[in-house]
């Protein structure tokens, strides 16, 4: 490859953009009760497939994440999915996350998981709220003054996992070190981080419970699947945009991915960060650690399409908007 293409391009489903801005929950459950409100969606989205620009760089990009996608899915199968109406749908089975409760708070105990880890955690974790709406979609959102976590604590273990894998945004994003700022490489490391961080982090925890054996290994499972759906949603994106086949395997309610039901272009950072943590989520967490010093993550965790990143460059939307959410 002669060149990475800088900017994450982005175009926005503007119908879907305003369901799940509001509230996740609210969202799922009108598009699942309304058939026509369901049919413009996915039309709106046939015609952001349409529009969304493919460089010449981006589609050799896309080829090569599309062969490491298709023998990731390979690996990774069966996934551990949910069932709606005798069809598998794209949400991970996780009622035994949600049947164990916490002793405390998430966030007291993710507080415990990141010094365990030796990760800062105080300004992190000040700034988590319950995002609009509720629902189980936590996101990292940008502020005037910096960086804040959305996410819902019901008193599981369920609210611990989605808040440790904010974290992992929040630490690379709120990072004050130089390096790249936006840009595919900087979104592509956010996530890793996040994926690596609330694999690595809930494991941890997992670790110190009763029947701690059969919950790490049901965690290991789930992440399985977690990394099976990114990879199955880009290659069905990739596929929309004309790049290669479907994926093997039919899922119901699309929808329910809010990144996918918003976009067309982001399907490629999820699956591209599965495969730069697959084999070394604790490699990555290490770079989270102040010891690594200012700019301790960024550009290190060296994206599988080339082996010194070095990009600099603003993420924008095809209309040229600024992103301002980590999901």
């Amino acid at each position: 490859m002669t060149s990475v293409p800088e900017l994450l391009v982005l175009t926005r489903i503007q119908g879907g953009w305003d369901l799940f801005q509001t509230s996740y929950v609210e969202a799922a459950r009108t598009l699942r009760r309304n058939p026509g409100r369901l049919a413009d969606l996915w039309a709106e989205r046939r015609r952001a497939v349409a529009l969304h620009p493919l460089s010449d760089d981006l589609r050799e990009l896309y080829g090569a994440q599309i062969d490491r996608s298709r023998a990731a899915m390979a690996r990774l199968a069966p996934p551990l999915l949910q069932r709606y109406a005798d069809q598998a749908v794209p949400l991970i089975e996780h009622s035994w996350l949600r049947s164990i409760p916490l002793r405390s708070s998430a966030v007291e105990a993710a507080r415990v998981v990141l010094k365990e880890l030796s990760l800062p955690d105080g300004e992190a974790l000040a700034t988590v709220s319950s995002p609009p709406g509720g629902g189980p979609a936590g996101r990292t959102a940008k502020t005037a003054t910096g960086f804040r976590i959305l996410a819902t604590d019901d008193g599981t273990t369920s609210s611990l996992a989605v808040l440790l894998h904010e974290l992992g945004h929040f630490l690379y994003e709120a990072d004050p070190g130089p390096g790249p700022t936006e840009g595919i490489v900087h979104y592509v490391e956010s996530e890793a981080a996040a994926l690596a961080l609330g694999r690595v982090g809930f494991d941890r925890y997992l670790a110190a419970l009763p029947d701690a054996g059969e919950r790490r290994r049901l965690w290991a499972s789930y992440c399985r699947t977690e990394a099976w759906l990114n990879h199955f949603y880009f290659l069905t994106e990739a596929a929309e945009l004309g790049l290669c086949e479907p994926p093997p395997g039919r899922l119901d309610m699309l929808y329910l991915r809010d990144t996918y039901s918003s976009t067309v272009g982001y399907q490629f950072v999820y699956a591209a960060a599965s495969s730069l943590m697959a084999d070394r989520p604790e490699q990555l967490v290490t770079r989270l650690a102040p010891a690594g010093g200012p700019g301790r993550a960024r550009g290190h965790f060296a994206p599988p399409w080339h082996p010194e990143p070095a990009w600099h460059t603003a993420a924008t939307t095809a209309a040229g908007e600024e992103m301002t959410s980590r999901w």
